[in-house]
C-alpha cells in the first residue's frame, strides 16, 4: 500500500456546477499519492445561495483548514470563478500559493448565454452562473501570486448545442473564453470540459503549476 508524503502544502479544491466535490477524487487522489499534497474540498450550494456570500465562506475555509501552512488552489468551472473571487477580492489566506482554472469561462461562456435564453431551460444554470460567468465582465489577472488556467478542446459535452464556437473548444466552454489579461500561464489540453478532472496529464501540469507558478512546456 503506497502511503503519500505530504509535503506539507495544502490544495483547496472547489467543484462547478450541479458538483459536490466527488468528482475531484482521481485528480484528488494523484494529486496526494503521486504529488504529495493534502488536499481540502470545499463544497457548496451551486444552484442556490448568495454569490459573494459563498466567496467569502471559500476564503474562510481556506484559512481556517490551512493555518499557518502555505494553501493553492485548483477549480473546475464555476468553482474557477469562486476562486478568482476569493483570492480578487476576499485576500483568501496571507500564506495563498498558486492557484489552477480548469475549463473556468473568466472571459465570460457563450453556452450559459444560449442556455439563459430559453425560459424553461434558465433554472438549470442557478443564480451563480448568470452571475459570474454568463457574460465578460473585464476580468483581469493582478494577484500576488501566480494563476494558470488549462482549458480543454476535445468538443464533447452539450454546450456546444446551445453555442456557436468559432475556435477550440471542449465542448463547453471556448478556449478563448478561459483566457483573461495577466494570466501567469495558460496551456491547452486534449480533453473534453468534465474530461479535465480525470485525466493524468492535467494532474501532473495541475501539480507543476502549484510548485513552480508555470506549466511544464
Amino acid at each position: 500500500m503506497n502511503v503519500p508524503y505530504f509535503s506539507g502544502e495544502l490544495v483547496v479544491l472547489v467543484h462547478g456546477l450541479w458538483m459536490n466535490g466527488l468528482e475531484y477524487g482521481m485528480l484528488e487522489h494523484r494529486l496526494r499519492f503521486d504529488h504529495g499534497f493534502e488536499t481540502r474540498t470545499f463544497s457548496y450550494p451551486s444552484m442556490h445561495g448568495e454569490t459573494e456570500r459563498i466567496g467569502r465562506e471559500l476564503a474562510e475555509f481556506a484559512r481556517r483548514v490551512a493555518g499557518e501552512r502555505r494553501v493553492h488552489f485548483v477549480g473546475h468551472s464555476l468553482g474557477g470563478a469562486f476562486v478568482y473571487r476569493a483570492l480578487m477580492e476576499q485576500g483568501a489566506n496571507d500564506n495563498v500559493g498558486n492557484s489552477v482554472l480548469l475549463g473556468t469561462p473568466l472571459d465570460g461562456s457563450a453556452a450559459a448565454r444560449g442556455v439563459a435564453r430559453w425560459p424553461l431551460l434558465r433554472p438549470v444554470l442557478g443564480p451563480h452562473v448568470p452571475a459570474e460567468l454568463a457574460h465578460p465582465c473585464g476580468r483581469c489577472w493582478n494577484g500576488r501570486s501566480g494563476l494558470g488556467v488549462i482549458a480543454g478542446n476535445l468538443r464533447m459535452g452539450t454546450g456546444q448545442f446551445f453555442a456557436r464556437f468559432d475556435g477550440e473548444h471542449d465542448g463547453t466552454v471556448a478556449v478563448r473564453e478561459t483566457r483573461i489579461p495577466g494570466l501567469t500561464d495558460h496551456i491547452v489540453l486534449p480533453h473534453s470540459h468534465m474530461g479535465l478532472l480525470f485525466a493524468a496529464d492535467v494532474a501532473r501540469q495541475v501539480a507543476h503549476f502549484l510548485r513552480n507558478g508555470c506549466f511544464a512546456k
